[in-house]
């Protein structure tokens, strides 16, 4: 008897042993807004046994209520393709994968768009890529401007945020900001 696949418990699983690395927060302007809105870059790695791997860029923004602003986001985030990150990202660059988490399950209160960017070798080059190689690339993709990347702390437990650290957080910037540095 062969058992049925579950996507959703399988991606947990897989989400279960992501490494997180880091983090960035970026301002994005919107067609026919004045003000920038705000998001943040969850940054996480997976490295094969030769080297090689891929590095998971989930991209955060408090979507509220407004409608309009999900449909933007989505066409912002379509402009991320294989071809358009290719030649920015160098020979090491194998491929790009986007994950639509929307078919696990709705997110109401936040607009995630997750995509693996996965490199011939990785071990021991993530800073490089990210703060050379990828943050620049989305900067020339996306019309956003992306704060200096928060590296996870040497040696630091990587358990999630408490209940009471997201209440108190007005932002996703701040709420990272406290995860990263508390202890």
């Amino acid at each position: 008897m062969t058992r049925e696949f579950d996507p959703k418990k399988s991606y947990l699983a897989v989400k279960a042993n992501e490494k997180m690395l880091a983090y960035a927060g970026f301002n994005i302007r919107l067609e026919g807004d004045r003000e920038r809105k705000e998001g943040v870059v969850k940054i996480s790695s997976f490295q094969r046994a030769y080297g090689g791997g891929y590095l998971t860029l989930t991209f955060i923004v408090d979507k509220g209520q407004d409608a309009t602003l999900i449909g933007q986001l989505e066409q912002l985030c379509a402009n991320i393709t294989e071809k358009a990150l290719e030649p920015l990202l160098g020979k090491e660059f194998e491929r790009m994968v986007r994950v639509d988490l929307d078919l696990l399950e709705e997110i109401k209160s936040w607009y995630v768009e997750e995509i693996n960017v996965y490199f011939r070798s990785i071990a021991g080059r993530e800073k490089t890529l990210v703060e050379s190689r990828i943050i620049p690339a989305l900067e020339k993709i996306l019309p956003c401007k992306f704060d200096a990347v928060e590296w996870w702390p040497e040696g630091k437990d990587s358990e999630m945020p408490r209940a009471q650290d997201v209440a108190d957080n007005r932002s996703l910037r701040a709420l990272f900001k406290k995860w990263f540095r508390s202890s």
